[in-house]
């Protein structure tokens, strides 16, 4: 099995740029080519961004596999709203979809708009800040640095999960099949949503994931189709809309993966007071951000406003979603957290000599080592993946 993400090593030239760029430190240049450290990375997608030589690869599933399946759904990005010029659009977006074998294309605004109320109901129990789990980078982020954060993600499915579970149910319903009978297919705006749905195939209700960059160079915008949108969900295309549609003061609403992690740090030391609940992205400007959508996110921002504008406000979503299917229960660190070593002891003794080595280094983080920051060297060289003299920088002896 191929990894998620691949780096070619003939287009990679070593140039630091994903390097520089990842916030979790996950990447380090080995003989002039980038590795990444799995155990690190949160997948936000800001490598693949950042790589001028596209020597990133991600690998999506194959159209082949709708065979498999009597009916195939597709579920849109609620980003999707940040290409779209006009209402017409959506229709025409849908069209395309079907001539790749889909027979329904549904799309994220009616669950976004549904999950409103009921985030709003579970955050008055009590005075705790919350975290929005409509990201899965920003959960992971909690999960690797600040695990003793957990109990304050919300206990909710991201929507593209909740939309698997329902839908699979509507459509099972319409055609009169077994629920196994019906592919669930998601076109992935980000590096996020793609990675947690190929990592969890077997516990998520999505059956296949597509990249939106690879769709969108053959999508015809011609209406054919008609699909309607819930005003209220098409807000949470960027970043800010729970503040918005909710009309809560004490929302604090965050978007890029530095930033995110700035806020987390904040309320882990209880320096962030009296917010109820914290609307957290990694992609900058919130989904329209996202790795796979190819535009400017402060554009498709502007897109997403024109596009509300037009659409009415009586449209509503009518199916039906039980509580089993949002609810996800209390997270759990699943995944290694980021520790020196399990044992406390050795933990406190890597630390004094990554403080010893860093102290005699220059700390001008200047990559040419091959790693991002010179605090970063340091714990590589304790951990024995570099040497003191990997250093290109340093003057003077150890």
């Amino acid at each position: 099995m191929k990894n998620l993400v691949d780096i070619h090593n003939e287009r990679c030239i070593g140039c630091t740029r994903c390097m520089r760029s990842c916030p979790m430190e996950a990447i380090r240049i080995v003989d002039n080519k980038a590795q990444l450290f799995k155990e690190r990375c949160i997948y936000c997608g800001n490598c693949i961004i950042e790589c001028h030589k596209n020597a990133y690869k991600v690998y999506s599933d194959s159209f082949a596999n709708l065979s498999k399946y009597k009916i195939n759904v597709a579920i849109l990005p609620i980003a999707i709203y940040g290409l779209l010029n006009n209402k017409d659009d959506l229709g025409g977006i849908s069209a395309t979809l079907k001539d790749y074998g889909f027979d329904e294309v549904v799309e994220l605004s009616g669950i976004y708009s549904f999950m409103v109320d009921q985030i709003l109901d579970y955050i008055k129990n009590d005075d705790k800040t919350y975290i929005l789990t409509h990201c899965p980078s920003v959960t992971r982020l909690v999960t690797k640095k600040y695990p003793q954060l957990l109990h304050h993600l919300l206990p909710f499915s991201p929507p593209f999960e909740i939309a698997g579970k329902v839908y699979r149910r509507f459509f099972s319903e319409k055609y009169n099949l077994q629920e196994d009978e019906i592919g669930i297919s998601y076109i992935s705006e980000c590096l996020s949503n793609f990675i947690v749905i190929k990592e969890n195939k077997d516990k998520i209700a999505i059956d296949q994931v597509f990249l939106l960059s690879d769709l969108i160079r053959n999508i015809s915008y011609k209406k054919i189709d008609e699909v309607k949108a819930v005003k209220k969900g098409v807000y949470f295309a960027k970043v800010g809309a729970f503040k918005y549609v909710s009309n809560n003061r004490d929302i604090l609403a965050v978007d890029g993966i530095r930033n995110v992690d700035t806020v987390l740090e904040h309320i882990d030391i209880r320096k962030i007071k009296n917010v109820r609940l914290v609307e957290a992205y990694s992609c900058t400007g919130g989904c329209v951000g996202g790795t796979f959508m190819q535009e400017n996110p402060f554009v498709a921002k502007w897109r997403v406003n024109e596009f509300i504008n037009e659409l009415d406000d009586d449209v509503t979503f009518d199916i039906n979603i039980e509580p089993i299917d949002y609810y996800a229960g209390e997270f759990e660190s699943e995944e290694g957290v980021l520790t020196l070593s399990n044992d406390f002891r050795e933990a406190i003794k890597k630390m004094k000599r990554i403080n010893e080595i860093l102290a005699i280094l220059p700390n001008i983080d200047c990559c040419a080592c091959g790693s991002p920051s010179c605090r970063a060297f340091a714990e590589d060289v304790v951990k024995g993946l570099k040497t003191i003299e990997d250093c290109r920088m340093r003057k003077g002896g150890t």
